[in-house]
């Protein structure tokens, strides 16, 4: 519980940076919404129906996969941002200067984890289409592949590791920080739920653009935070 408090003091602290640096998330969670897709939008995030697919044209696919990719691309950006906040938390460094000098240098890997991890995901999807098991199956395998990613960006900003390195790290602190892990996902689950409840009378899509902002700006900065503070537990003067 005390990376959930540290976490909710440092975004108090440091709201102005956390919502600066959020700004590539509004812009990454629009684009998709935005580009003729089998997408639709729940929680204040962006989805892809699977069986849709095969009835999408090359064009139309070429489309929706660069939208992703540059979607991605700033989530990528944002995540390095936020996550700097926390490692420079007591330093007197510039959080600006920073963050611009990791952009350069993590930014583009994080980018290429998260596709990979986002690709292994759909092809996950489509091979388990037709399986009985689906959804069973298709949960487990959605997990396992996120826990590889899950601490990636944590792992390079807070101790400068290489993509293969953050990813033994991020498994390792998936498996030791496994009751911390859960509980992210549950206050995840429950601010995801509360922002789409308060928008829920709201007329559509009014009210679904609203939820998106709302998860861009506040809910996933504070996750990604939150994510970062569990990361350094491992550190004693991290508690």
């Amino acid at each position: 519980m005390r990376a959930l408090g540290h976490s909710i003091k440092l975004y108090r602290e440091r709201a102005g940076f956390v919502l600066l640096f959020s700004l590539p998330f509004i812009i990454a969670l629009l684009i998709p919404s935005l580009v003729s897709g089998p997408t639709y939008i729940s929680l204040g995030a962006i989805f892809l129906r699977t069986g849709s697919i095969p009835e999408i044209d090359p064009f139309g696919f070429a489309l929706m996969l660069g939208a992703y990719l540059v979607s991605m691309f700033l989530i990528a950006q944002s995540i390095v941002s936020i996550t700097l906040l926390v490692k420079i938390k007591k330093t007197q460094t510039n959080p600006t200067t920073e963050v611009m000098n990791a952009l350069k240098k993590y930014g583009m890997t994080i980018f290429l984890a998260y596709t990979l991890a986002a690709m292994l995901i759909l092809v996950a999807q489509l091979l388990t289409f037709d399986l009985e098991i689906r959804t069973v199956l298709l949960p487990l395998l959605m997990l396992l592949i996120s826990a590889v990613v899950f601490f990636v960006p944590q792992a390079m900003v807070i101790d400068n590791y290489r993509l293969g390195r953050a990813l033994d790290a991020s498994i390792a602190t998936v498996g030791r920080k496994f009751a911390d892990v859960v509980l992210w996902m549950l206050v995840g689950t429950l601010l995801l739920t509360l922002s789409e409840l308060i928008f829920f009378l709201l007329p559509h899509p009014l009210g679904s653009y609203l939820v998106l902002l709302v998860n861009s700006v506040f809910v996933l900065p504070f996750l990604v935070i939150y994510q970062a503070h569990i990361y350094m537990k491992k550190y004693a003067l991290a508690h």
